[in-house]
């Protein structure tokens, strides 16, 4: 026994067969996941236990080392939270089970083989229990430098039932030969999640009341927030960020994992407006697939999400929507097809151009698309492809005749000023601005070292 550690006695309040207890037990849980896409698996993980009563404490997560797993296992993304629920420790457990399953992790696999997510109950109040299926506090919590370190992040003084020091010490006099934890991301609920419905609610009155749908970009916080404060109806983490932002040389090298991360960010600032988050390149090719990575961005904080094509994704169109995820389509000139197109080039030029841009937008419109981006299309075919939908269109390149209009905010506010395209007129220099403010700066710093350089 680990020192401060004391003899367990049985001592649990509740009811034998109850599902929920008088009272509120301050539960302490820990998140794991050392496959896929960690972080989400850990953010959604988070958002299915606040459903389960009141999360009361987060830590940072860590990227730590595997314990008691293959030599060849990936590393673990860990995290402890704090829970205030009515639920008895037994129907908690069988929760957290359940939420594991609706996570992707199996019922059966081998002995720890990397999973998606592992979720434990680590204390339950002042309860010690020893039952066939649960002992509380958890046997090995003192013994994990990945379970303590997170613990002693969000309750330093807490001393456990059957010990005598509080987490602090028993982190401070932990015997073990684990690898130094790495402080890897902060974990936060979704924000906001509770007015989802509403946002959708506001954005599905625009069209039938003829106002003119105002859409931008955004790929970090602060512009995220000016631009909800300022009256945008709808805000794209578009995958146009990969140029604007990450420097790639088109979108294509976008990833779901940093859409993931940029689409939390923009969450984070944004409360009115509609946010809706690009599927990356070949993230979507079939229905399945749609349907996990569209789940990895609603986890993220996304309201909608957006994809490119027709009638080719009508099928995953239907799939999304049938899972309850709103869906904005994108027809036109698509960016994520520059590469096989040799370029960006205008759509719609012939009949059968416009006739098969039409019946684009129709079978979208038909398979449940709350919106339609029409791209780099000729204005009257994306007046009659408006004239054709029941759903709102948002143009970008594509004429004044649509519900809506779209620009990635950096062309807007001349932010990015090595390529812009020719139908986004910038309506600022934030460049410029930019420039002056870091040669005034620079002429500053030097005028510093010149003017003392004769002291002492």
């Amino acid at each position: 026994m680990a020192a401060g550690a004391a003899c367990r006695t049985l001592r649990y309040a509740g009811r034998a067969g109850a599902e929920v207890n008088p009272v509120m037990t301050a539960y302490g849980i820990a998140l794991g996941s050392n496959l896929g896409d960690r972080l989400s698996h850990l953010h959604a993980a988070l958002d299915g236990l606040a459903r389960l009563g009141t999360v009361t404490a987060v830590s940072p997560v860590y990227q730590t080392a595997p314990v008691d797993c293959s030599e060849d296992a990936p590393p673990f993304l860990n995290a402890v939270l704090e829970l205030s629920s009515p639920l008895t420790p037994e129907t908690l457990m069988e929760r957290l089970r359940e939420l594991e399953r609706r996570l992707g992790r199996p019922e059966r696999r081998p002995w720890n083989s990397p999973r998606p997510i592992d979720l434990d109950i680590l204390y339950a109040g002042d309860t010690v229990l020893e039952t066939e299926g649960l002992t509380l506090p958890h046997p090995r919590l003192h013994q994990r430098r990945f379970v303590l370190q997170p613990l002693a992040d969000i309750r330093p003084r807490l001393v456990l039932p059957g010990f005598t020091v509080p987490v602090r010490r028993l982190l401070e006099d932990l015997d073990s030969n684990e690898p130094p934890l790495t402080r890897f991301a902060k974990l936060e609920p979704t924000a906001g999640l509770a007015g989802r419905e509403d946002r959708l609610a506001a954005f599905a009155t625009l069209k039938p009341a003829g106002q003119p749908i105002v859409c931008l970009t955004a790929g970090d916080y602060p512009t995220a927030r000016l631009l909800d404060e300022n009256g945008v109806d709808l805000i794209l983490v578009g995958d146009s960020l990969g140029m604007v932002v990450l420097g790639y040389p088109d979108t294509v090298e976008v990833t779901l994992a940093e859409m993931a991360h940029h689409t939390r960010a923009v969450r984070r600032g944004v409360s009115r407006a509609l946010m809706v988050a690009d599927l990356p390149f070949e993230t979507y090719l079939t229905p399945v697939q749609a349907l996990s990575s569209a789940q990895i961005l609603m986890q993220a904080g996304a309201d909608a999400v957006k994809l490119e094509g027709g009638v080719n994704r009508v099928p995953q169109v239907r799939a999304l929507r049938q899972a309850g995820i709103p869906v904005v389509g994108h027809i036109g000139m698509l960016p994520q097809q520059v590469r096989d197109e040799g370029g960006y080039k205008k759509k719609g030029k012939t009949p059968d151009a416009a006739a098969a841009l039409i019946a684009d937008a129709t079978a979208l419109d038909a398979a449940g698309a709350i919106a339609i981006v029409l791209e780099g299309m000729v204005a009257e075919v994306a007046a009659e492809v408006t004239k054709a939908v029941k759903c709102p269109t948002i143009g970008i390149g594509a004429g004044p005749n649509c519900d809506g209009q779209i620009l990635v905010t950096a062309d807007l506010t001349g932010a990015f000023p090595w390529f812009r395209p020719p139908f986004a007129q910038a309506r600022g220099d934030v460049a410029g601005q930019i420039r002056q403010a870091v040669q005034a700066f620079s002429k500053e710093v030097k005028g510093f070292r010149v003017q003392g350089s004769g002291d002492g």
